[in-house]
């Protein structure tokens, strides 16, 4: 006990645990507030930087929700590392991570050490700075590692710390879990893509607010040319191989508040929230350039594949009633492309009266 009740040692004890009780609550509303995973990321990172007086924060994550194997998630902060060290695998069945959901709680290197002997998990942590390991947790299973640097101070990490951390931890956990689970939901696992419910859903949002703020919203449809015939040539794989690439193209052009989705088969399309049809129509262009000049690996060993795309473009209009309505310009300006040459950029433009 630190001293009697109106001790101001104890006093300033329990005001720092409402502080921190306080600072939990409004974490968990932040981190259960978006299903974003790379905003997720970055917002846990952020949050130890500013309660833990800490210049490093780095979290090791599954990349697939079937993958066995923690990796750096990119957004790290602080830590100076190799190039090398981006891509050390630590595997969920290592002797690491099997010891750490025994105790599911913020540890330091030698702590570890001293309770299960060193591993390379563990000297590949302590060497590129570690000073404070914590698991992330999901319904008691390790769903990734939070890596944290020495302190400003350099002095060593409180218990008040340390119980700060293990319960942000949890928070963190099941805040990822969600948000990888929203993914499963939401997103094709060949492409990257958002799939189509998902589209359809955010397509009829943004036009709402069209309406209501008198916005611009550009649609871009894209359709990989001669697809049919070059599965038909060089089978299915190669098909998936290239619709791949297509869709790394699409998802790289975009921008951060633009909606990439996969339409159905070798359609894809793009949502431009604030974008009207010239900046529709180049980054239709844009596109169809990266893709044009992108050279796909051939998975049967053979010589790299070139493909075209073809881009239909097409804008809000106030008159539309529903997402057929703006789909169905877009897929008309997409027909034209299609059936004027291929490998070009469409706009839809409104019929002139004789």
């Amino acid at each position: 006990m630190i001293g009697k009740d109106n001790d101001p040692l104890m006093i300033e004890y329990y005001e720092k645990k409402i502080y921190d009780q306080k600072q939990l609550l409004e974490i968990s509303k932040a981190l259960n507030s978006t299903l974003d995973y790379k905003y997720l990321i970055d917002a846990i990172l952020n949050i130890c930087l500013a309660q833990l007086q800490t210049l490093s924060a780095a979290i090791f994550l599954a990349p697939e929700a079937d993958s066995n194997y923690f990796e750096l998630e990119p957004s790290f902060k602080g830590f100076d590392l190799a190039e090398d060290d981006a891509g050390f695998k630590i595997k969920t069945d290592a002797p690491l991570v099997t010891f750490l959901e025994t105790k599911l709680k913020a540890m330091t290197p030698d702590q570890v050490e001293e309770s299960m002997g060193l591993s390379p998990e563990l000297e590949f942590l302590r060497r590129i700075g570690g000073d404070l390991i914590i698991p992330l947790n999901a319904k008691g299973k390790v769903n990734g590692l939070l890596l944290l640097g020495e302190k400003i101070t350099m002095g060593e990490w409180m218990e008040e710390d340390r119980d700060f951390l293990t319960t942000l931890s949890t928070l963190a956990g099941i805040a990822v879990e969600n948000s990888r689970l929203y993914e499963l939901a939401t997103v094709d696992m060949m492409t990257g893509l958002k799939v189509h419910h998902y589209f359809q859903t955010k397509l009829k949002e943004e036009m709402e607010r069209c309406r209501k703020k008198r916005t611009n919203l550009a649609l871009l449809f894209t359709d990989v040319d001669n697809f049919k015939k070059f599965n038909d040539t060089h089978g299915h794989q190669a098909g998936d191989q290239v619709l791949i690439e297509v869709a790394a193209r699409l998802i790289q052009s975009a921008g951060k508040h633009d909606i990439a989705a996969r339409y159905g088969g070798e359609e894809f399309c793009l949502v431009m929230p604030g974008a009207d049809l010239k900046r529709g129509f180049e980054m239709g262009e844009r596109i169809r350039k990266a893709v044009e000049a992108a050279s796909i690996p051939n998975p049967n060993g053979g010589p790299d594949f070139q493909v075209t795309l073809s881009i239909g473009v097409s804008e809000f209009w106030s008159s539309d009633r529903n997402n057929k309505d703006l789909i169905e310009r877009a897929d008309k300006a997409l027909y034209e492309a299609k059936h004027s040459g291929k490998n070009r950029t469409i706009s839809f433009q409104i019929p002139v009266q004789n």
